[in-house]
Order: structure tokens, then sequence, then C-alpha cells
């Protein structure tokens, strides 16, 4: 029983985080919230956000 609830709080979390990152991607929010100045993976960015 033990086993079934650890596995439930886990998978919940990986759940809620690509629920997150799959709303933050949507709404246009940069990655890593710093904009793409001095970036190294610059090129990668989308232009039309920056």
């Amino acid at each position: 029983m033990t086993d079934f609830i650890v596995t439930a709080v886990i998978a919940a979390a990986v759940i809620s985080v690509v629920i997150y990152k799959i709303k933050k991607k949507k709404s246009g929010d940069l990655s890593c919230g710093c904009g793409c100045e001095g970036c190294s993976s610059s090129a990668a960015c989308d232009t039309k956000r920056s």
C-alpha cells in the first residue's frame, strides 16, 4: 500500500510539472527567465519573443 501512495505522489508531481511547462510555453514565457542576451543558445530561441 505504501508503494502505491509513493508512486501516486511522484506521478502527481511529474504531471503537475508537465502541465506547468505546457502552460508556460503557451503563454510565451522564456524557459530560462533571463532573456536571450549573451545566451549561448540564442540562435535556437524563437525570434518573435525577443
